[in-house]
């Protein structure tokens, strides 16, 4: 199969209808229209932190020529994988 036909491992279809059923759950749902998602962070020590959203656990530091100890990715750097995604 040549590079031009092969199969996407995104499938738009699937996505659409999957954006589709949340975004009418999210308009007749009892928030109605409303979608609040939570972010909650506490601090490890110093500039290290963990925190939580919908679920998963992240943890964040900065590097020892910030103040940290290089223990988990930079607050930055999730920043910069969102915007990636």
């Amino acid at each position: 199969m040549a590079a031009s036909q092969s199969k996407s491992r995104v499938d738009p279809d699937k996505m659409r209808v999957e954006y589709e059923k949340w975004r009418e759950s999210a308009k007749t749902g009892p928030n109605r229209g409303h979608v609040q998602i939570r972010a909650v962070a506490n601090i490890v020590e110093n500039v290290h932190l963990e925190g939580t959203v919908r679920g998963l656990r992240f943890e964040s530091d900065e590097p020892e020529e910030r103040g940290g100890t290089g223990l988990a990715p930079a607050p930055l750097t999730y920043f910069l994988m969102g915007a990636a995604f």
